[in-house]
């Protein structure tokens, strides 16, 4: 069973859903009258943060993969989930399920080579999280799982809510996972395609 309940206030909408044990919650954003689509925000309910990285012309086996390996290596990082976000070559999201302090995430953010609006993302939408695309976007389709980079690093906590947003929408296997939190909720953010965007709802 699962509920859908929307709330408005003067600035836009909140949308929270309960869909087999798994909790989301819509944030609306607005800016200039463009195409909507919508992202997963990588904070957790405990103030942690998985990690989502966001890479633009990065060549795939010469550059990305040695570098996601590179960070699995000297972080001690679990699995990585590569997902290609657009048919233009080069464009690429990863998602970790490992809960980082922010400190801790923003220095391995800024070790990486990808997009310089990414990291700057939250100083952009005010949302104090980064968000990653997982619905189709004018002539891009729904970012594709292409590779999962295992790793022998299981020691971090994990989150269990984006675990779950990955089986439910990638079939993503997460019976084998260690160390899963016990939170069931993850935000959804709605935004422009644009570079600009503002808040106009959500916490």
């Amino acid at each position: 069973m699962g509920f859908l309940k929307v709330s408005n206030s003067i600035y836009g909408f909140n949308v929270h859903i309960n869909l087999f044990k798994l909790n989301m919650q819509l944030k609306f954003f607005s800016s200039m009258d463009m195409e909507s689509t919508a992202g997963l925000n990588n904070r957790t309910e405990d103030g942690k943060y998985c990690l989502f990285l966001d890479y633009d012309g990065m060549l795939y086996e010469e550059h990305l993969l040695s570098e996601l390996r590179y960070l699995q290596l000297k972080h001690k990082l679990s699995s990585l989930y590569v997902f290609k976000s657009s048919q233009k070559e080069g464009s690429y999201h990863i998602i970790c399920l490992d809960k980082l302090k922010a400190r801790e995430w923003i220095m391995i953010l800024e070790e990486t080579s990808c997009d310089a609006n990414f990291k700057k993302a939250p100083l952009i939408t005010g949302c104090k999280a980064w968000v990653l695309r997982f619905l189709p976007k004018k002539e891009s389709k729904k970012p594709e799982l292409i590779k999962i980079l295992k790793s022998r690093h299981e020691g971090r906590p994990k989150s269990n809510a984006h675990a779950l947003f990955l089986k439910y929408n990638y079939d993503v296997e997460t019976k084998s996972l260690l160390n899963l939190d016990d939170y069931t909720n993850v935000t959804l953010t709605t935004y422009q395609t644009l570079n600009y965007i503002k808040t106009t709802g959500g916490k």
